[in-house]
């Protein structure tokens, strides 16, 4: 099972260090790609616009990030994280546009939540960082993971972090597979030079914009991930990181919609938690989510197999857990109440049966194929994997 699965753990680690050395990831930015260059340990391929990475600067990184236990959320925490476009209507079921009365409700219920260990923002309220920061803050004594990537929004985050800590500034600076997301590399490099804690996010879709089998998956997301905290590490050595890659799944049958019910995708999530454990970075995953449209027994079920493989096997944290309907397209606000109860109830003895898809062989080669294109749909590898992995839905 999880918990013995130490191989494997090392080979997803290892193909994840490859990648980054012989495959490298797609990026136009020139600060960026100096950082990176200027130490000797990587180069940039102008043929290709692939900046190079090798092992003994990754390694170099993880030798200088802080450790999970100085990081300030425990083991096996739960959390509200993600970010709605709508909040969905409990009494009509309509989709509606988040206000700060949604934002205020959801920080209250998680501040008085045993069982909720930190706060994201749960909705999105466009252009509007520091009062969405202000209102979390206020309402909610717990870690708060946060966005800032204004010179507003950055200024009053580190004022915060400054003055009450245990704020995470959340990033996604890689778009999958393998490609920097150019808009957000100022703003991170600003976030990390002035010392602030962040979180680097990636969410490649097995189908879509990454591999499909679960080890080349996790694989893919691990390599993404281990791209921002060595690029976090080079600017500000000892600098705090999470480790936020989220391997996700794209439902074949379901017209490529990603997947966040699927037993599969609790599995992946908690693949990825056991190699950053083996490690012993601080990590935050998605996992006890739904794909359903409604606050259902159907949402209540899939959350059930999810807290409950959660805590058989241990994490460090998990997002999503609460309050997100299908895609995270909207949040409901008596879903995360709800399911507050049923993560409360939850035991491992309930967790569902299923097994670990054996390494794949040629996880590296279809990685290093597609490169930083998306062509996962079209990839052989995908159409013969079909129907062999991720089958535990």
């Amino acid at each position: 099972m999880l918990t013995d699965n130490n191989d494997l753990l090392k080979l997803i680690h290892n193909d994840a260090v490859r990648v980054l050395e012989e495959v490298g990831v797609k990026c136009e930015n020139e600060e960026l790609r100096t950082v990176f260059e200027d130490t000797g340990l990587a180069a940039f391929d102008e043929t290709t616009g692939h900046i190079h990475v090798l092992s003994p600067l990754v390694e170099q990184a993880l030798s200088t990030i802080p450790k999970r236990d100085q990081y300030w959320i425990p083991e096996n925490s739960f959390g509200v994280g993600g970010t709605a476009p709508f909040v969905y209507d409990d009494d009509t079921g309509d989709l509606i546009p988040p206000t700060f009365d949604h934002l205020v409700k959801i920080a209250k219920i998680v501040n008085d939540a045993d069982v909720i260990n930190f706060m994201a923002r749960g909705v999105l309220i466009p252009k509007q960082e520091v009062k969405v920061m202000d209102a979390i803050i206020e309402n909610c004594d717990k870690p708060v993971y946060a966005a800032a990537v204004s010179d507003e929004g950055i200024a009053r985050a580190k004022e915060i972090h400054d003055s009450r800590g245990k704020l995470t500034i959340q990033f996604s600076i890689i778009n999958s597979p393998l490609n920097i997301i150019e808009s957000m590399i100022p703003p991170f490099i600003s976030c990390v030079k002035k010392g602030l804690p962040i979180y680097v996010s990636t969410m490649p879709m097995a189908g879509l914009s990454g591999p499909y089998s679960m080890s080349s998956l996790v694989t893919l997301t691990h390599a993404e991930a281990l791209f921002g905290i060595t690029a976090a590490q080079l600017l500000n050595p000892g600098i705090t990181v999470v480790h936020a890659g989220l391997p996700s799944i794209a439902n074949l049958e379901k017209n490529y919609a990603v997947d966040l019910g699927l037993i599969s995708h609790n599995i992946a999530n908690l693949l990825m938690e056991k190699v950053n454990s083996m490690l012993d970075v601080p990590s935050i995953q998605t996992a006890c989510t739904t794909s359903s449209e409604h606050p259902d027994k159907k949402a209540e079920e899939e959350a059930v197999n999810g807290f409950s493989m959660m805590k058989k096997f241990g994490f460090h944290q998990m997002r999503h857990a609460f309050g997100f309907l299908k895609e995270l397209v909207s949040f409901s606000i008596a879903k995360l109440e709800r399911h507050i109860e049923l993560c409360q109830e939850s035991g491992p003895e309930n967790a569902p049966a299923f097994h670990i898809e054996e390494y794949d062989t040629e996880g590296f080669d279809v990685i290093k194929r597609n490169s930083s294109n998306a062509n996962y749909m079209r990839d052989d590898h995908t159409l013969k994997n079909t129907g062999r992995s991720f089958l535990f839905k």
